[in-house]
């Protein structure tokens, strides 16, 4: 079973699913300051690429921001409850201060 489950979560959809059920464990004072700062980012664009193309994604994720957070691959092509997470995680560990104008 884990190791079918391994494979599953892989996949687009696998993915999408395991961040969806973590993004329920989000504090509400976070929940609040994530919408403000998507907002503020992208206008809620989770396929939104900044005009250089170095932010990229919903929280307008650097490439190596995205790494660091535990992402793999574009943060504009992961599913919008992965990149809640990861912008969670950032949020949580390291403050608003990788969101100079909207955190």
């Amino acid at each position: 079973m884990k190791v079918r489950f391994s494979r599953w979560s892989h996949t687009h959809e696998g993915r999408a699913t395991v961040h969806r059920l973590k993004v329920r464990h989000i504090a509400s004072w976070g929940r609040s300051q994530l919408r403000s700062i998507a907002w503020c980012e992208s206008h809620n664009n989770p396929r939104a690429v900044s005009s250089n193309g170095a932010y990229r994604g919903l929280y307008q994720f650097s490439f190596s921001t995205w790494r660091v957070v535990g992402g793999s691959g574009d943060p504009a092509a992961a599913p919008r409850s992965e990149q809640t997470w990861r912008a969670w995680v950032l949020l949580k560990k390291h403050g608003s201060g990788h969101w100079p104008v909207c955190g």
